[in-house]
């Protein structure tokens, strides 16, 4: 028919994928179709976080490549969040809801299923990449890439390094592959927005041999990145010096000079910080020393405490930081001393990021789960330091600026957008 055609083939491996994934790779193993340009195309985005699974379809705009334009939004919350939480699913075309149900199999391999049917039945887009957050990519990825059998390769050895993200994020990309068998699978990695930290930043005082192959990383590099370029859109500024909160099950916070990364709370995994919902964050060394050696513990339950038994599950028996919150302002004595110790924590980065950037601050940006719907969180951060005002918040907004009259910083609550950044990273990609 004279149309011109594109057509990519996916040659997975299997070799070092972790063994729950490797058991599907025959079914995805050699996939080939030919899909035509000149059909309306879609990037499908995948985020699958610690405890939830979202996805956002974009269409392509034919007129302008690099233009995106939402379609299909969706998320499933509370996957694997210990406590009484259901999962649920909330899904919309544009406006309206067109799913909001609970699911009966809390996992991000059932979640993906659901999501893909739900996007064959609401939807006519041909699909011509799949976007893929991934956590981790150590010095192996500073930058987005196109996912071969190579690269796959190359991030199974990373899943230790980010054990409750990256191989939810492998296991995403094989089941996008058989899914949609002709689309680009395109990684877009949470640690490459950190590549510009300075050496003094990045380096653990360990003996250099160690130093040297364990380093800070950081994490949340792509809503950190997303938020500051909405913040210094707003102030009408090219580059801003800021501190950004992201909240959520996980959390970091990030030094922004320039409106680059030169220090954030997270390490070498995304362990290490502010107390998060069953991570611990960080910790005195020698109690893992203690836990291994004194407590009789093996390294496997001491990563499992760390992991998922610890942050504000651990205090306050829920993971959950909006049903902590709410245990706070009814005096639970767990969620209320699990609450002050997270709100005090991310208190005390203000002060040290505040110093870091020698208090030349444009903007304090507050994002992520809690960090966009709590007003108390805000209070409990900024209170003595900078006032804040809800008198115009919206958790609809995608930017609100909550600071009090005449106060310099400003305060700004700003809706993250992780998936709009990775369609615009995929859209690049394709050119």
């Amino acid at each position: 028919n004279n149309l011109r055609m594109n057509c990519w083939k996916v040659v997975l491996p299997w070799k070092q994928l972790p063994a729950h994934i490797s058991t599907h790779v025959s079914t995805v193993s050699h996939c080939t179709r030919h899909v035509s340009t000149e059909s309306r195309q879609g990037i499908l985005v995948l985020n699958a976080g610690s405890s939830s699974l979202k996805f956002n379809l974009f269409s392509l705009s034919k007129e302008k490549r690099n233009s995106v334009t939402s379609v299909l939004s969706g998320a499933v919350n509370g996957l694997t969040v210990t406590g009484d939480v259901v999962p649920t699913v909330k899904i919309k075309k544009g406006k309206e809801t067109v799913i909001s149900t609970t699911i009966s199999t809390p996992t991000h391999s059932a979640s993906l299923s659901f999501i893909a049917d739900t996007i064959r039945s609401h939807s006519s887009e041909d699909i011509v990449a799949v976007g893929h957050r991934i956590v981790h990519g150590g010095t192996v990825f500073p930058e987005s890439c196109v996912i071969d059998s190579e690269i796959l390769e190359k991030l199974a050895p990373l899943n230790s390094l980010a054990p409750l993200h990256n191989p939810h994020n492998l296991a995403g990309i094989l089941a996008a592959t058989r899914i949609f068998p002709t689309a680009l699978q395109v990684g877009v990695f949470d640690t490459g927005y950190h590549r510009t930290l300075p050496d003094y930043a990045y380096t653990y005082p360990l003996p250099s041999n160690l130093a040297t192959k364990y380093r800070r990383y950081g994490f949340h590099g792509t809503s950190h990145k997303y938020v500051v370029e909405q913040a210094a859109r707003f102030l009408g500024k090219d580059k801003i010096n800021a501190i950004s909160f992201h909240l959520g099950n996980g959390c970091s916070v990030a030094c922004i000079k320039d409106s680059e990364s030169i220090d954030t709370t997270m390490g070498y995994t995304p362990l290490a910080g502010l107390p998060m919902g069953s991570r611990s964050g960080d910790l005195d060394p020698s109690i893992i020393i203690k836990l291994l050696q004194d407590e009789g513990y093996s390294s496997e339950e001491v990563s499992d405490i760390l992991h998922n038994k610890s942050g504000l599950y651990g205090i306050s028996g829920s993971s959950d930081s909006l049903t902590v919150e709410r245990g706070y302002s009814t005096g639970d004595p767990g969620s209320t001393l699990a609450f002050n110790m997270f709100a005090y924590s991310a208190k005390k980065c203000l002060g040290a990021y505040s110093a870091v950037l020698n208090n030349k601050v444009d903007c304090i940006i507050f994002t992520g789960g809690i960090g966009e719907n709590s007003p108390l969180l805000h209070r409990l951060v900024c209170g003595g330091l900078l006032p804040v005002s809800h008198d115009t918040y919206s958790r609809d907004t995608p930017l609100c600026d909550i600071t009090g009259t005449h106060s310099e910083p400003r305060v700004l609550v700003v809706r993250t957008n992780e998936e709009l950044a990775i369609a615009r990273e995929c859209s690049k990609l394709l050119q």
